[in-house]
């Protein structure tokens, strides 16, 4: 695909935060964005004018009136053009390919769905390639695209070292769907990406510390600390699901014994429970039916899970005391039948001099999972273009 994609403006840093600020918490006027980035006016006055100059800021109509009235045009709201650009997420999984189109905000344009019955890395990004020129042909402002798969990416890195779900290992999958699409491509671990979504846009919005667990064929953690977004060594963070829970518990499929997967891992909940029940044709959704009816094995394996998420959210609290911990994931609906449990364990762990962390429990789709792999792509176009400055 030959295609010239819109580019982003060169930013400063001061540009990037200031541009930052108003994707995150809204309109703003330049005497309130000032003081937020501990900017003098001259300063800020500089970097405005230049963000209008390249069509991403605009003066807002929206209502300042909670400010402190001020005179002239210190006072009018100042906002992000959300259309100046456009960007693309792609979820991978094992089953099917997610894609959206958003703004600047991550505000859904366009989405579609697309079941994968092959992981071979040509199928697969035949399948990107044809989804997201259709995305193009339909919205020339697309900039930039994300893909977000399971497994650890690292950082700045065009390669997928290893994907167990696709069974990839050593995939120039950047640089294929870049040749293929033309457009500037970013690939991201999911968990972490869908992590960067609900901390710009999403349910921990604004907030500079929090935890996203992820719950059902694998288990992921992702972290921001510091208004930061953790990676890891070579992408590796977060990667928690062998962290022990007890020492004589059942194996996982790594051969470890009483691990966070062996007790937690969807797979793994509903392979104990059709042992026990002599129900080999089993599914999760039959699992939580049987909680519902009060099934006496299905609630011990269901108590199981409980006490493995309660330890990882509580070793998460004692290690970064985030202010909000949120669950999700496709295995997330059995999570609200065992919350209180999972706060018990939680606060069994936590130091008792800190209050406790809020649980939050947050069911999103596979389209969210998409969202979170533009707002990779566009963080990735922001530092790229105070990179170019």
């Amino acid at each position: 695909m030959n295609r010239v994609a819109t580019r982003f403006p060169a930013l400063t840093e001061g540009s990037r935060s200031a541009l930052v600020q108003l994707l995150v918490h809204g309109p703003a006027s330049r005497a309130e964005l000032a003081r937020r980035l501990h900017m003098s006016p001259a300063s800020l006055t500089r970097i405005v004018r230049a963000l209008v100059d390249s069509g991403l800021l605009w003066e807002s109509d929206a209502d300042t009136a909670t400010e402190t009235p001020r005179l002239g045009r210190p006072s009018q709201a100042m906002d992000v053009n959300v259309d100046r650009a456009h960007l693309i997420g792609v979820k991978l999984s094992a089953g099917q390919i997610n894609v959206v189109r958003t703004d600047l905000r991550a505000n859904i344009l366009g989405e579609q769905t697309v079941l994968l019955p092959q992981t071979s890395v040509t199928d697969v990004v035949d399948t990107i390639a044809e989804l997201v020129t259709a995305e193009v042909e339909s919205d020339e402002l697309v900039a930039a695209l994300g893909v977000s798969l399971a497994g650890p990416v690292e950082p700045r890195s065009e390669t997928v070292a290893v994907s167990p779900f696709l069974g990839w290992t050593d995939v120039p999958l950047v640089r294929l769907v870049r040749e293929r699409t033309g457009l500037p491509t970013v690939v991201e671990n999911d968990v972490r990406a869908l992590t960067a979504a609900e901390h710009w846009f999403g349910a921990a919005a604004g907030l500079t510390d929090f935890a996203l667990v992820t719950v059902g064929v694998g288990i992921g953690v992702g972290l921001v600390v510091d208004d930061r977004l953790i990676d890891g060594t070579r992408g590796g963070g977060g990667q928690i699901g062998h962290l022990p829970v007890t020492d004589s518990g059942p194996l996982c499929e790594r051969g470890h014994r009483g691990c966070i997967r062996s007790y937690l891992a969807s797979p793994s909940m509903v392979a104990h429970a059709a042992y026990t029940l002599r129900m080999p044709d089993l599914t999760y959704e039959q699992l939580l039916e049987l909680a519902g009816a009060r099934n006496p094995v299905v609630l011990r394996v269901l108590e199981d899970a409980a006490y493995a998420l309660g330890t990882l959210v509580g070793t998460i609290a004692a290690m970064t005391a985030p202010s909000k911990i949120l669950i999700s994931g496709e295995g997330v609906a059995m999570v609200p039948q065992v919350l209180d449990r999972v706060r018990d364990r939680a606060r069994s762990i936590e130091h008792w001099t800190v209050p406790e962390v809020p649980i939050e429990v947050a069911p999103f789709t596979f389209t969210e999972w998409a969202r979170g792999a533009a707002v990779i792509a566009l963080r990735s176009q922001l530092d790229a273009s105070v990179s170019a400055e």
